[in-house]
């Protein structure tokens, strides 16, 4: 299985993406990297101009380099930036993930990607993705692996590759409504960037105190990191090609080298859950919607 480094979900700012993805190029071992704005076009901090730039810069280190592109795409200035890093990854030579349906028909010739975004949900659907080109999908995140086999397990799914999201916070909803902006009593409109505040999104507690969501400027995160580590071998089993790690703003090397060793057999899943926990502050993980079970919570030795 390859190691994907998911597109950077939260607002760091130009500089920081761009170190962020040339150090997972050549100070990693991840295979493939996702670039390019998932939540919010206010963010668009990387033009299409400037990712083709940033891909040259990878392309020394032999990652595979995918443009990923919103989630939702609700105006005619979304559509036409969809369309320039289109445009951009056929110039790149590079595969597009597109995460809303209406990216579909704009990257058409191009090797592309259903990206967790899409309703990927039945059989049906992958078979017609696979039909107007799509190469690669990544299921939905609260598919249970029972589904997921099962999704994967007919004829219509032949030669497409298999991506799962492994690692990370679950992104979990988008919205048209700004939630960062509103916490600080902003309209969307001038919301002033306050996302960019919190690296891996703004922590939502219960009543009772308990972590629950992070808020991400227009979309929602699970407040705990989900984590597929002890999943590897069900994972080879179902025959999955890919896992995606999302980006988190602390040990990320550190991470892909721990899920490299597991994955090559070099240390087993629970000492690299160990690893995993430590500079996760040893906040509890989640794996649960994998296992068909509430996603908050965990099947493994934390149950």
């Amino acid at each position: 299985m390859k190691i994907a480094i998911g597109p950077c979900l939260f607002e760091w700012g130009k500089k920081a993406i761009q170190q962020f993805y040339q150090r997972m190029a050549f100070e990693t071992d991840a295979d493939i990297l996702y670039i390019g704005e998932v939540v919010c076009s206010k963010r668009h901090h990387l033009t299409a101009a400037e990712l083709g730039e940033l891909a040259e810069l990878l392309r020394p280190s032999g990652k595979e380099v995918v443009f990923s592109t919103l989630g939702l795409v609700m105006s005619a200035e979304e559509q036409d930036s969809l369309r320039q890093v289109a445009e951009q990854a056929t110039k790149q030579g590079v595969w597009l993930e597109v995460n809303d349906m209406g990216g579909m028909g704009v990257g058409e010739g191009l090797p592309l990607v259903a990206g967790p975004h899409i309703n990927t949900y039945n059989a049906e659907t992958v078979a017609f993705l696979r039909r107007i080109g799509v190469k690669r999908v990544v299921l939905p995140v609260e598919l249970a692996h029972a589904t997921m086999t099962d999704i994967f397990s007919v004829d219509g799914s032949a030669g497409l590759q298999k991506e799962v999201f492994a690692f990370g916070r679950l992104p979990l909803t988008f919205s048209a409504r700004c939630y960062t902006a509103r916490a600080f009593q902003l309209s969307k409109s001038n919301c002033q960037y306050k996302c960019g505040l919190f690296p891996d999104g703004m922590e939502m507690r219960t009543q009772e105190q308990v972590p629950f969501l992070h808020i991400n400027g227009t979309q929602t995160l699970s407040a705990q990191v989900f984590n597929l580590i002890l999943d590897v071998p069900r994972l080879r089993q179902m025959g999955v090609d890919v896992l995606r790690l999302s980006p988190q703003s602390q040990n990320m090397a550190e991470s892909v080298a721990v899920w490299k060793q597991c994955l090559a057999n070099r240390i087993s899943g629970s000492d690299a859950l160990a690893h995993l926990r430590e500079w996760n502050a040893g906040k509890p993980f989640c794996n649960g919607y994998f296992h068909g079970q509430p996603g908050l919570e965990f099947v493994g030795p934390e149950a």
